[in-house]
Parts: structure tokens; sequence; C-alpha cells
């Protein structure tokens, strides 16, 4: 992780750092303006962001023709004027925001490369606005795309895809500090949600599913999937897919909503689920042409528009075509990310991409001694504690533990629990739902975990949550991280002020191994008469001792731990 200094005019370093974006896609305009300040840069914070709803692939159609997919008519100068008074009004909020002509990039993909008129076009953007187009080439869009999705989550290693309105992507990706590594020559295929809409419209399904289907196992050949990520993959039991795309985060919303009880609704970046349940939900689409659980008088599905809901069969058909000759898959990940976020992302030098964007959002929190809280936390936990909690939930957890403080005390419990769902680092872009689940959990710990019983089903949906986004070691995370936390509620509770006084307070880990299991036995000391060690401090130890029993008995897993209390005399 970077550390960066801020200096004393935050405000000065952010201006200076705006970058304004226009993503022009085929299923509409995307306007944006983020910081790229370093102290922030990872999680990429938008101060502005609209949206134009002007279809360009739907405007080139000749509806009523079978032949308007491959003879397009130029965009109408209607479209082309509408735009750019969008643009004109983008500069001018560009201009309010103290954007840099330097710091606006316009790109246009699929249906701007392909509309007849594309040049007349771009020039009428560069003349109302002196502002150029940047025409991505398809492997360029597909790379923005890739970059897009690595800017989505900490670490990613497996298969892209991105399906758009004209066209879809497929690509290998993976990070590694910072550098994002994919195919050489990312493949392009006429394939968008928009575009099969139209062509089913008119031809034979069955050909254009084989047609599909074919085209996806020459584009696997071509992307040439690096050995190490296939060895990964056949470890792992399948490769993880990471997608984007309106067409795609329109599934993981239908997914979403057909599980009532998943408790992060309202955020589709960073969802994991298992790849049967999206091949389930696939096939379905495709052999019955609708949405599932849905009529004329159901409820509206969260985030799936009128035409989105009509282009779904037709995502079904592109995804079953292509998982019939993908390699196997395992999880299937969701990403807000995209072309604009690609573009911000790239820009971004790989020392800061390689942060951990909880680690970012939870920094401008952190008490002055949240290091010494960190070394004082992680004294209580042994060696072979998962990576993810030691260098991802411990430091965050320790950068947030007095956030709520002034919080009334029966609300604390509560409001850390949502912290990562509904609460201060909701927004944050790069995390998955496993994480925030964590973190939320942990935090929630940390107050003590009172919480009314409504609470309480958020907090058990949560956990499952966890073991679904993670079966192979989701419940050993979730042991770790409610310790974690019930260590810092004992830890806070003696050191409340931000200042870790020595001395007070140790942990000494002692493993043990007994029948097959590892009961790390960790020693709580403290002085038997110091002031610091009154009744509440004693009573929050007592409760520590009592909680880590409950907890053990709910664990399954042979690394557990039994706190013992050894006071010390003056």
């Amino acid at each position: 992780m970077s550390t960066v200094e801020l200096q004393a005019n935050e405000a000065e370093i952010v201006a200076r750092s705006l970058v304004a974006i226009v993503d022009i896609g085929s299923n509409g305009i995307r306007f944006s303006v983020s910081s790229t300040a370093p102290h922030h840069a990872r999680i990429m914070p938008c101060v502005f962001k609209d949206r134009l709803g002007i279809s360009l692939f739907d405007a080139q159609l000749d509806k009523g023709s079978a032949s308007s997919i491959n003879s397009r008519k130029p965009i109408p100068q209607e479209a082309i004027t509408e735009i750019c008074l969008a643009m004109k009004r983008f500069q001018l909020i560009c201009e309010d925001f103290g954007v840099s002509n330097d710091n606006v990039k316009i790109v246009a993909t699929e249906a701007t490369r392909e509309a007849p008129n594309s040049r007349e076009f771009r020039d009428a953007i560069a003349n109302t606005t002196g502002w150029e187009v940047e025409l991505l080439s398809k492997e360029d869009e597909g790379r923005c795309g890739a970059f897009g999705v690595a800017s989505s989550f900490h670490r990613i290693s497996g298969i892209f895809m991105d399906v758009g309105g004209g066209s879809t992507q497929l690509s290998w990706v993976s990070t590694v500090n910072g550098d994002v590594k994919l195919a050489e020559y990312p493949i392009s295929l006429p394939y968008g949600a928009a575009a099969l809409t139209q062509r089913l419209l008119y031809e034979d399904e069955r050909e254009v599913y084989e047609e599909v289907r074919q085209a996806y196992e020459l584009a696997l050949e071509k992307i040439k999937i690096p050995t190490e990520l296939i060895e990964e993959a056949e470890k792992n039991g399948g490769f993880n897919l990471y997608t984007c795309g309106g067409g795609f985060r329109g599934v993981g919303h239908l997914l979403l909503h057909e599980d009532p009880n998943y408790p992060i609704q309202t955020i589709i970046n960073g969802y994991t689920t298992g790849f049967k349940k999206v091949e389930l939900l696939a096939n379905y689409l495709l052999l019955k042409k609708e949405v599932p659980n849905f009529s004329d008088g159901s409820p509206k599905i969260f985030r799936v528009s009128e035409r989105r809901k009509q282009q779904l069969p037709a995502v079904g058909l592109l995804m079953s075509a292509a998982f019939q000759v993908l390699p196997k898959i395992k999880t299937v990940s969701f990403s807000e990310g995209g072309v604009r976020e690609g573009v911000l992302y790239s820009r971004i030098s790989p020392a800061i991409r390689s942060e951990d964007p909880l680690l970012t959002a939870t920094r401008p929190y952190a008490p002055l001694l949240s290091e010494q809280y960190k070394k004082l936390l992680l004294g209580a936990l042994p060696e072979e504690v998962p990576f993810e909690i030691t260098q991802t939930i411990v430091p965050a957890l320790c950068n947030i533990a007095f956030v709520h403080c002034s919080y009334p005390k029966e609300l604390q419990p509560t409001a850390a629990l949502h912290m990562a769902t509904s609460g201060i680092i909701a927004g944050t872009h790069g995390l998955s739902h496993k994480v925030r689940a964590l973190i939320g959990l942990a935090c929630c710990e940390r107050w003590g975990f009172d919480l009314p019983e409504s609470e309480e089903v958020f907090y058990g949906k949560l956990e499952k949550l966890v073991i679904q986004s993670d079966p192979n070691d989701g419940e050993r995370l979730l042991y770790w991280t409610k310790y974690c936390g019930k260590i810092m509620f004992v830890i806070c509770g003696v050191h409340p002020g931000g200042n870790i006084r020595p001395g007070v307070i140790d942990f000494n880990v002692i493993p043990r191994v007994e029948a097959n299991k590892t009961n790390t036995a960790v020693q709580v000391g403290m002085s038997a008469n110091d002031v610091k060690s009154s009744y509440t401090v004693k009573n929050r130890i007592a409760s520590l001792q009592r909680k880590i029993k409950k907890l053990n008995k709910s664990y399954k897993g042979k690394d557990r731990v039994v706190v013992e209390v050894e006071y010390r005399m003056s």
C-alpha cells in the first residue's frame, strides 16, 4: 500500500486531480467527474455522474428490416443535436468543478465505430465543445472493459466478459501488485444485448445460437489463457468469471431480485454467486423467452428497465451458448466497472492500483495511533489466521474503530453492522460483497454486538453471504472476523481515547495441539490494581471469555481460541 501524506489544502489537491470522462456507448452516453488525487485515487470517488438515455444502436436501425443489423442508417441529426447539447451542458459542469480541459477524455465504442456518419458525428462534438472524441478500436474497448473490472475488485484472476448493447468482449484477466494483465488481443464479437435482440426478431434462434457458440469457441482459442491461470483454476475447482456491461448487470439484478433474503440488494458491484445459479437462469431466459416469476402485475425489478427486460432473453442465449465452450466456471462476479472506470483506472499508477480499496476507504477515519491499535490486535492472533483477516479486516477495523463513538450506545452496533452496505463506506468502489459483509460483522462485534431482533436477522444474512461467496474458507473467515471484533471491543474499552498506554494490557499467544485440534490459548495480561483495570474493563474481559466460548461452540474448524486472563500484581 502506498503511503500518501495529505497536504494542508486538500481541496486544491482534489481540484487539480479531477478527471472528466464521457463514455459514448451503444445504449447510452455516460458522463462523470472523478477524483484521482493520490490519497483516494484507488477508489476513484465520483463527484458528478449523469447519463443521457439515447441509444445510438437503436438510432441506426431501420425498424422492420431484417437486414438492419448489417446495413445501419446514419446517426440521425436530431440525435446528434441532442448529444451535442448534453456535451455543452457537461462542459459547463466541468467548468463549475474546475476540471482542466487537459483532464477531459471522451471515448466512443462500437455504435460510433460502426456508424456510417461516424466522422461527422465526432466532428459535431468537437465543433461544439472543442473536445476531440477518441474512437476506441475493438481491442482497446476490450482492454478498457478489463481495466474497469479490475478496478472493481482488490484482486482478480480469471475470465472476463463484457456484454454491452452492440458488442461483447472476451479476455482473460489478472492483477498482480497493481499490474493488470490480460490477453494481448481481447476479442470483440458483434453480439451485444441490443444487437442479438434485434436479430432474434427475424432470424432462426437455433442458427443464431450455433453461430454465437462457434464464435466463442474460436475466440477462446485466440485469447490464449496462460498456463498459470489454468493450473489455478484446476486447483480451485474452476475459473472465476468476471462480468460487466449492461447485459450482465441486468442478469445480476435479476438474480438479486430472485433472492429477496440476500442482504445487499442495491449494490451490484462485487456481487458473486455460484456458476450453476447463473447457468440455470441463462437457460431459463433462453427457453422461456421471459423473466422468471414476473408478470404485468408484478412489482418492477430494481434497476432493470423495461428495455433491459426485453433484452434479457437475448442475453440468456448469449450466456448459454458461451457457457457451452468456456472452461469450467466456479463463480460469476458482477461489476459496475466498464469503459468509463477502465479509462480512469488505466491512468492510475500501479502502486496506487495495488492498494486495498477497503484500506483506502477507511484511512480518512483512522485515529492518530491506529498502527499501535493494529499491533496490539495482531498480538492476539495466531500465525495461521487467514491472510484476508490480517491484511484487510484488521487494519480496516483499526482505522474505523472509533467512527461511531458519538452515536447513542444502542445505535453503535447497528450502525457499524451497516457500515459497508448503507453506511459511511457503502459507496466505495472496489469492494466485494464478501468484504462488505466481513467488515460490517467485525465492526458490529467491536461495539459489543447488542442488536435488536431485526438486526440479528440481517447479521445472519451477512454470515450466509460470506459462506456462499467463499464455500471453502467462509466459515473460517467468519470465525476470525468475529474474534477480531470481540478483541477490539476489549482493546477500545481499555484505550478509548485513541492512545495506547504501554503495559496496561497485552496478549500472549500459546499454541496447543489437542486431539487433532489447534486450540490456541490467548492470555490477556493486565494489572490487577491499575486504574485502567476498573470494573468496566474487567467486565468486558469476562464477557470476552464467555463470547469466545460461545463462538467456539458454533465453529466446526480446528483452529479455535481459548481466552485466559492473567492479572499482574503492580
